[in-house]
């Protein structure tokens, strides 16, 4: 019926939807404590009785109303005999009835009928709250309240104790409706307890040391101090359990304080029933004299000590819940976090894999063309020379082995500037700064009319190769996109090496692009790819021309 989260799990807490169990036995065990629980609240029933011989606390009503709340109606059954076996008993005062009547047996069913039906309303009204919240113990007093006002009434009516249509009958039973409210506070307070208790692996409960229980212990000798010697109730007791209230919820929270006021609870109606019982005496004259304050004082202390600690509680739980879930939020954030950087180095790894890949085959293939393509086209060369000296030799002034010649040659100018951009025979000799400062990319682009200029700063000359081969690599791609897409007439690279990082820019003049609009291709992407598998930086800008700006670390 309700659900408690905490740890960033769902738990059914209430009776109303824990799994039914099948086993007798635990059919017995719950009647047993049941029952076991309205013994002992008929006898508080039976010693803390008003001056209208009305119990004080209507502990039993209480208790059974509690029991259906908090239980599945497949139970309901066998705890509505239970319940009606002690109904007589809270219905009647001392003397006990003798014999059983059909006004008694109405009697009994009145009571029985306003308990389960209010027993069914709080159930519905709570269905689907998050228990231990600010808005369970409001909606579950408010029923409560409810109830108590329904239950006076109609058990006053059907005991003839007033008269249904007078409403000036109310001031009848003002003090067993105050008592009741406080005995509904009490059990709230103690039930979420159990429940607290009965889930305790599912949260946090600090565990009460042996310096805490006998704190507990110093507080209960306290109270009775000053209960015996102190008079009033209500200022001095009031004051007396601030201090340890407070601590006791700073250092277990709602555990803590609700302990603490159980022990509140049960020390002040101890001592005021055996103050009852010796006094043989429920009077307010009499009790006010000898212990300076009544019974409905004690009601009105036990109801505002609960109320408070109750909300207080709930307030606790939900900041308590509210920083577990921000707590779990950052270490869910941070496992995430750390999944994805675990990702992208996986891909970097796969980047790296790749490229090193790439860069074998195009050294693959550039030696397979100089081995054999180099070859075979300087043998072609060597015959279309001798068919040319033959021709000339001839006197044939027509000679088409000239034009052979020029294309043969154009072939191998082709094939050897490929296998050099395969495989940068220049980078390997002098670098890449002295690649960058020659004219081996500023003739190509020449050829299309663009200018190059290269500048570099920093005392460091020996770039690590894998950078170097990286550098090349985006310099004749972004080379190539220049030629093709730009129609800038200028190319500028910057070249800047620090202590821990190289910094490196290509930018061009030329009509950019729309990134928003524009498909990445194979290259630019590739150009991405090489830096970040360097752990580096990679930024494009393509608003007024097109500008790349890397950062690449060295300690990498």
């Amino acid at each position: 019926m309700f659900s408690y989260q905490d740890n960033h799990q769902s738990a059914q807490v209430l009776a109303g939807d824990l799994p039914i169990s099948q086993d007798a036995n635990s059919i017995y065990k719950l009647l047993l404590w049941h029952f076991m629980v309205l013994i002992v609240a008929c006898i508080v029933d039976r010693i803390l009785l008003i001056q209208t011989a009305l119990p004080l606390l209507s502990l039993q009503a209480v208790i059974s109303y509690m029991m259906l709340v908090f239980n599945p109606t497949q139970r309901w059954s066998a705890l509505i005999m239970l319940i009606a076996l002690f109904a007589p008993i809270h219905l009647f005062s001392p003397p006990p009835f003798t014999s059983m009547t059909w006004t008694l047996l109405g009697q009994i069913c009145v009571s029985i009928v306003t308990i389960i039906i209010s027993a069914l309303v709080t159930q519905n009204f709570l269905r689907n709250i998050d228990i231990f919240t600010l808005r369970f113990i409001h909606v579950l007093f408010s029923c409560t309240v409810g109830f108590t006002l329904l239950y006076q009434y109609m058990t006053a009516v059907a005991t003839y104790r007033i008269d249904p249509l007078d409403l000036s009958n109310w001031q009848y039973l003002i003090d067993g409706i105050i008592g009741q409210i406080a005995s509904i506070a009490i059990v709230i307070n103690g039930l979420l307890m159990i429940l607290m208790l009965k889930y305790q692996s599912m949260i946090v409960i600090p565990k009460l040391t042996t310096n805490n229980l006998m704190l507990l212990i110093i507080s209960s000798t306290g109270i009775l101090f000053i209960l015996y010697f102190g008079g009033n109730l209500i200022s001095n007791l009031s004051v007396f359990i601030v201090i340890p209230a407070l601590w006791f919820c700073y250092r277990y929270r709602w555990w803590g304080l609700s302990s603490f006021a159980l022990v509140i609870n049960a020390v002040t109606m101890i001592y005021v029933m055996f103050a009852i019982i010796h006094f043989q005496t429920t009077s307010d004259l009499t009790l006010i004299s000898q212990l300076g304050f009544s019974l409905n004082d004690m009601a009105w202390f036990l109801l505002g000590l609960n109320l408070i600690i109750l909300y207080i509680n709930a307030m606790i739980h939900e900041l308590d819940t509210t920083q577990l879930s921000i707590e779990h939020s950052q270490a869910l954030m941070v496992k995430r976090n750390d999944e994805q950087q675990l990702l992208n180095q996986q891909i970097n790894q796969h980047n790296k894999h790749l490229i090193n890949a790439q860069e074998f085959q195009r050294r693959k293939l550039s030696i397979e063309l100089k081995n054999h393509m180099e070859k075979n086209i300087h043998e072609l060369q060597q015959a279309i020379n001798l068919l040319e000296l033959q021709a000339s030799l001839t006197g044939n002034g027509h000679n088409s082995f000239t034009k052979i010649k020029i294309f043969a040659h154009y072939i191998y100018m082709s094939v050897f500037e490929l296998i050099n951009w395969l495989k940068p025979e220049i980078l390997e000799r002098f670098g890449l700064i002295e690649t960058l400062k020659s004219q081996y990319f500023a003739d190509k682009l020449s050829l299309n009319n663009i200018a190059f200029d290269f500048s570099s700063q920093g005392d460091r000359i020996n770039i690590p190769e894998n950078i170097s081969l990286v550098l090349f690599r985006i310099t004749q791609e972004a080379i190539n996109n220049t030629i093709k897409y730009s129609m800038a007439d200028e190319l500028r690279i910057r070249l800047t090496v620090l202590t821990d990082q190289i910094e490196f820019t290509i930018v061009d003049n030329g009509v950019g692009f729309d990134l928003a609009t524009t498909e990445q291709g194979f290259g630019l992407t590739g150009m991405e790819n090489r830096v970040k598998a360097l752990n580096g930086s990679f930024i494009l800008d393509s608003r007024n021309g097109t500008q790349i700006k890397m950062t690449i670390p060295l300690s990498h």
